[in-house]
């Protein structure tokens, strides 16, 4: 009798969840690896997030991702966790080893294979602007912060959250708070959208003087829909980048983490994720 070939369970938690891209992205990677596996979108109940993603692992799964609102769940539910997850105090990828629920971020390494591999742009000696002080900035701080940025300031409508975070990284590079009064002060090669503002009907603004004639805007976020930052970026006659890439960037080093195999992204995976936006 031929033995049955065992198929290994990943999922992804959030709340909501019912968009997520990850299934498709992963399948997709599988598929093209030829590695027989499962990936659902679980939505978590808040609250009872550990003991959800517990009764996953207890009923044979071998790993998952994690979204919004649970990263930071996640980072206590692991027992051991990567350098890169310790700094940022979040989580995005559990995995199994050893018998262990270990954690790790790939949110950050994302984000920098985005930028550095497929727009091809170089950190280093650059003046950077972080917009916001949440958990998608405290992701990507660290990792960018590695590619020797001449500076890096963080600016959010509340100072103090902005200072906080900045604190936490002050012994990585050159990180700073920077005031809504002492901004224009600055002018900025790369400008990064970490907040949910352009997606929420509240309007994108930030001084001109800001700007250089190289200035290059990112936004973390992705969607046809056309938001108040890339509409202020389009104002201004800068270059702009969705998130897009980094989703891909991100999922394939959590893939890469679960199965030892990299994935090629591929142009046929970007069209198929557009066509879903």
């Amino acid at each position: 009798m031929a033995r049955q070939e065992v198929i290994k369970k990943y999922a992804v938690f959030g709340n909501p969840i019912e968009h997520s891209m990850s299934p498709l992205i992963h399948e997709y990677f599988a598929k093209n690896l030829k590695i027989n596996l499962s990936y659902v979108p679980i939505l978590g109940s808040l609250g009872k997030f550990e003991k959800e993603a517990k009764i996953f692992l207890e009923n044979g799964g071998s790993g998952f991702n994690v979204t919004l609102p649970f990263k930071e769940d996640a980072f206590k539910l692991a027992e051991t966790k990567s350098k890169i997850a310790r700094i940022t105090g979040s989580v995005n990828t559990i995995s199994i080893k050893n018998g262990v629920i270990h954690g790790d971020n790939t949110d950050g390494i994302g984000f920098v294979k985005d930028m550095k591999n497929n727009i091809e742009y170089d950190f280093n000696d650059k003046k950077i602007l972080v917009v916001g002080a949440g958990g998608a900035a405290m992701g990507v701080i660290p990792s960018i912060l590695n590619e020797n940025p001449s500076e890096l300031k963080i600016y959010n409508r509340t100072f103090e959250k902005a200072k906080s975070l900045s604190d936490s990284f002050e012994n990585i590079g050159p990180v700073e708070a920077v005031s809504q009064d002492k901004i224009h002060k600055h002018n900025f090669d790369l400008i990064i959208n970490a907040t949910s503002i352009g997606i929420n009907n509240i309007k994108f603004e930030l001084s001109r003087k800001i700007l250089n004639t190289e200035t290059v805007c990112y936004d973390m976020s992705y969607g046809k829909i056309s938001n108040s930052f890339k509409m202020w970026s389009n104002e201004n006659n800068l270059k702009f980048h969705d998130g897009l890439g980094m989703l891909l960037e991100q999922a394939a080093e959590s893939f890469y983490i679960w199965e030892l195999q990299r994935p090629v992204i591929t142009e046929e995976l970007k069209n198929n994720l557009k066509l879903r936006l």
